[in-house]
């Protein structure tokens, strides 16, 4: 099932983006960083998904929440931008787009957290 393979996909998307790396190096982890990450970082997870099931459904869509996290307001901000643009209607073989549904802001445990979340339709 293609809905479980967004996240490399996603990633793929990410990885392309010079400005995205050039920011955050290879930090971008599904669901949680790896020990001992250095700060800024990113973690993804799938937060929902709704099947193809009825004549009137574009396609199948999942949900992704993208956190940006930074131990500077300003870094963070400016990280999620680029990591927004990168994949603001972005297409692959798999995706046929990928749309910002929501952005939130959060400060947890000395740390700045930005929130990207989008919904990707599967082609």
């Amino acid at each position: 099932m293609k809905n479980f393979k967004v996240g490399k996909e996603l990633v793929n998307i990410l990885s392309g983006s010079s400005a995205v790396t050039q920011a955050l190096g290879n930090k971008i982890f599904p669901l949680v960083a790896v020990p001992n990450t250095t700060f800024p970082f990113m973690v993804y997870r799938r937060s929902y998904y709704t099947p193809e099931n009825n004549k009137d459904y574009e396609g199948e869509k999942v949900g992704v929440e993208m956190v940006i996290c930074a131990t500077r307001y300003e870094d963070g901000v400016d990280i999620a931008d680029k990591v927004a643009t990168a994949v603001n209607h972005a297409r692959t073989n798999m995706i046929d787009d990928i749309n910002i549904t929501n952005i939130s802001e959060n400060y947890v445990e000395d740390t700045f957290t930005q929130t990207v979340n989008i919904e990707i339709t599967l082609k």
